[in-house]
Parts: structure tokens; sequence; C-alpha cells
């Protein structure tokens, strides 16, 4: 599974939201989920998506499942540092747990939309 992150401001994430809705309203078919996590800006993604967080991304996601003391073991990093990058990660969208309330990274692959235009 893909997961697309897309830079968008507020404004015109909401106004998107709006013609999805009115043409749901209007009875009109539109495009099915699409699993997307939005940043206002370029800035705020590099202050999420850091090379730590980028590492413990990749090592979620070939070891899916794992507690967050397993995690800091395997990227041999203090407890406190990795359950905080969980909880950020996590709060963003990027990973997510699952039934055992394990931390898994479940996407193959995080594509990033950078509009270079207004």
């Amino acid at each position: 599974m893909k997961k697309k992150i897309v830079i968008k401001g507020t404004n015109e994430f909401f106004s998107e939201l709006e013609k999805d809705w009115t043409a749901i309203d209007r009875g009109e078919v539109v495009p099915g989920p699409i699993h997307r996590v939005y940043f206002e800006s370029a800035e705020a993604l590099s202050r999420v998506l850091t090379r730590q967080r980028s590492q413990l991304l990749r090592t979620l996601h070939a070891n899916a499942g794992l507690s967050i003391r397993a995690l800091a073991t395997l990227l041999q990093r203090d407890y406190k540092n990795v359950y905080q990058d969980v909880k950020i990660l996590e709060e963003s969208g990027l990973i997510e747990r699952d039934g055992k309330n394990h931390i898994i990274a479940p996407h193959q692959t995080l594509s990033i939309e950078l509009p270079l235009a207004a």
C-alpha cells in the first residue's frame, strides 16, 4: 500500500473537502479513499520527517509489530527519544498500532507531492 504526503495549505485543503462534500450531496460519485497525510508546508514536513525518523520508519517496515523498547534496541537509541519520535509519527499518520498495540509502518512507499507553484 502507498501513502501520499501532500503539502497543502489549510484553505486549499478545506476547499477541496467542500467540493467533495458538495458532489456527494448531489449524488455524484467521488473517487474512493486515497491514503494521504497533509502538511501545511515543506518546512512543517521537514520538522516531522527527520533523518532519524526516516530510519525509524524503514526499521519498522522491515520489522513489523514492534514495541517501542524493541524498536529502540534495534535502532540503538535511547527509549525516551524513540518514544517521542513514535508519538510524533503516529500523530502525523505515518505509523499505526496493530491489534496488539505494537507499532507498524504498513505502507510500502511514502510519496511526497510538493507543489512548486501556488
